[in-house]
C-alpha cells in the first residue's frame, strides 16, 4: 500500500473538482498530470493503471493519482459509472510511504500553545475504500455544487476540501462508532426517501431508535439536524434539475419532496443565498 504524506498547516490547495458519467463501453484517457488527481467512485466501477499498476475502484472507493505518474484507463466500464474528482495541489511538497498512521496521536506531530499552531502529518492511503460514504458523497456533492456561483465560493470550496482530506485521514485510522452507524443510516433513509413527505417519526421507527437520539447523533457527528440535511439534500437536488432541464419552479419544487413553492423558495434563500429563479439565471449566464 502508498501513503502520501504531507504536513499541515498549510492544507493542500483546492484547484478544481467535478462529477462524470463514463458511459458503459469507455474508459479514462491517457495523461501525465502535474497535480493530484482524486477519483471517487459513486457508483459503477472505474479501471485505471498508474505508474503501471492496474487498480479496480468500486462504488464507495478511491484513487489518489499522483503528480508526474502516468495514469490510463486500462479496461472500459462495464456499466455506467459515477465519479467525482479533484484536482489539488501541494505546494510544500509530499512524500511516498510504504506505512500509514495508525492512530491519532501519529497524526498530530506538535501541540500548539498561544502563539505556536499544532503540526500534523497526514498519510492519505493512495487507494482507499470510504467507510463513511454518504458523509463523504455530500462533502463532494458540496464542492461541486460551488462551480457556478458567486466569487467567494471559491474559498469555501477550499474549506470543504480540507474536510475532505481530514475525512480521507479519519476514514484509515478508525472503526465507525454507534453515533456514526447510526448516522450512516440516517443519511441512506434520507437519500432514498427525500422526494417524499418525510417526518422525524417516520424514519426513526424504520431506524429503531428515539429521534432525539438521531438528532444528537447527527448534531455531533456532522453538525447539523436530519431536518436540516434533509432540506440541503432537497436542495443539491433541486439545483441539479434547475441546471439540466426546464422544469418550473414549482414542479421542481414537488420533484424533491415539498409540496409548497413558496416555503420551497424561502428554504432555498435560506440554504444557497439566492432565490431559485436567481440562481437558474447565474447557471444559464455560466453555459
Amino acid at each position: 500500500m502508498t501513503y502520501i504524506g504531507f504536513g499541515i498547516p498549510p492544507f493542500p490547495t483546492f484547484v478544481k473538482g467535478g462529477d462524470a458519467i463514463f458511459k458503459k463501453g469507455s474508459k479514462h484517457s491517457k495523461r501525465i498530470f502535474s497535480v493530484f488527481d482524486l477519483l471517487y467512485v459513486q457508483s459503477g466501477e472505474l479501471y485505471m493503471t498508474e505508474n503501471g499498476q492496474p487498480f479496480t475502484i468500486s462504488e464507495g472507493q478511491y484513487l489518489l493519482l499522483i503528480p508526474g505518474f502516468e495514469h490510463f484507463g486500462h479496461k472500459s466500464c462495464r456499466e455506467d459509472t459515477r465519479v467525482y474528482w479533484t484536482h489539488f495541489i501541494m505546494e510544500d511538497g509530499f512524500a511516498l510511504h510504504e506505512n500509514g498512521n495508525e492512530n491519532w496521536s501519529d497524526v498530530q506531530v506538535l501541540d500548539g500553545d498561544f502563539v505556536i499552531p499544532s503540526k500534523f502529518y497526514f498519510k492519505i492511503p493512495a487507494f482507499g475504500e470510504c467507510i463513511h460514504k454518504d458523509f463523504v458523497e455530500k462533502i463532494f456533492e458540496n464542492l461541486v455544487s460551488m462551480n457556478h456561483q458567486t466569487p467567494d465560493f471559491p474559498l469555501r470550496q477550499q474549506i470543504y476540501f480540507e474536510e475532505l482530506i481530514l475525512q480521507l485521514q479519519k476514514e484509515s485510522l478508525q472503526i465507525p462508532n454507534a453515533a456514526e452507524k447510526v448516522v450512516e443510516e440516517t443519511l441512506r433513509f434520507l437519500r432514498k426517501h427525500y422526494q417524499e413527505d418525510i417526518k422525524m417519526v417516520d424514519f426513526a421507527k424504520v431506524l429503531h431508535f428515539h429521534p432525539d437520539y438521531i438528532t444528537r447523533c447527527m448534531q455531533k457527528t456532522m453538525g447539523v439536524t436530519p431536518i436540516q440535511y434533509l432540506n440541503q439534500y432537497r436542495m443539491e437536488q433541486a439545483k441539479k434539475l434547475m441546471s439540466t432541464t426546464d422544469h418550473k419552479i414549482s414542479s421542481i419544487a414537488k420533484e424533491v419532496g415539498i409540496l409548497d413553492a413558496t416555503y420551497f423558495t424561502k428554504i432555498f434563500k435560506r440554504i444557497e443565498g439566492v432565490a431559485p429563479l436567481e440562481y437558474r439565471k447565474i447557471v444559464s449566464r455560466k453555459k
